[in-house]
């Protein structure tokens, strides 16, 4: 499937679902904050990948008593430090390597194929495309939460990577489901086979067997939502809303 057809299909991948939690927000009011259902109590640990200079995410979690795994190979440590901050200087890759790991080699690095209780938060910049050559849905059990950002929307339109990008959101939606998604206003809006659709998106997901899930009718963006670069508007997706009916 290809043009418009295609691209509305895969929003129809991205549509938004109501759990039975209600949403909070974690971390910052900006950039590096996301919503999720607050189904919180139990997490595990956490597997943050790509950290940057803003960890308020990560921290909400290590203050309270959650081990965090960070892995990001462009900086050389975390802007701030804490006690349960474990930071890796290795990038997320297809296949482990020398300076390189798959997510199932940093769950098997650390003991997390024993919790189905993980949360899972990555951030990566367009590296995640490669990286999920080797995610399959099983891995993903794992994880009773993701939030993530997927970059280089604005690409769809080549058949090439509007393959990789489904392949991705049908193992993040094998036993997931879409509770919240939001635009990172920082790149833009571009139009791809007439669909407006914004370059990077911040998505979360809740496993199924954690709650019954219903149509939701929530505005893009939501009353949780701040914009990512605060000297512009926030996206509006009117788009996303039309295949969320």
């Amino acid at each position: 499937m290809s043009g418009e057809a295609g691209v509305l299909a895969f929003l129809q991948m991205l549509r938004q679902r109501k759990s039975r939690f209600p949403k909070r927000r974690i971390g910052s009011l900006g950039d590096g904050g996301y919503v999720c259902p607050d189904d919180l109590q139990g997490i595990s640990h956490v597997l943050s990948i790509g950290i940057g200079n803003e960890v308020s995410f990560d921290l909400h979690f290590a203050s309270a008593g959650v081990p965090v795994y960070q892995y990001d190979h462009t900086i050389e440590g975390p802007p701030v430090a804490h006690p349960l901050f474990s930071f890796n200087r290795i990038a997320w890759a297809e296949q482990d390597g020398e300076q390189s790991l798959s997510l199932n080699g940093m769950l098997n690095r650390h003991g997390l194929t024993r919790s189905n209780d993980v949360l899972l938060k990555f951030d990566v910049e367009g590296a995640e495309w490669d990286a999920f050559r080797s995610v399959g849905p099983d891995t993903l059990k794992h994880f009773r939460l993701i939030t993530c950002e997927l970059h280089g929307l604005q690409n769809l339109f080549n058949r090439q990577f509007m393959n990789q990008a489904r392949d991705l959101l049908q193992a993040l939606t094998a036993h997931h489901t879409v509770t919240h998604l939001h635009a990172n206003n920082c790149c833009g809006v571009s139009l791809v086979d007439g669909v407006p659709v914004p370059a990077v998106l911040e998505i979360t997901l809740l496993r199924n067997d954690r709650s019954e899930f219903s149509p939701c009718s929530d505005p893009i963006p939501g009353p949780l939502d701040y914009p990512n670069m605060t000297d512009r508007p926030d996206l509006v997706l009117n788009a996303f809303s039309c295949v969320n009916r």
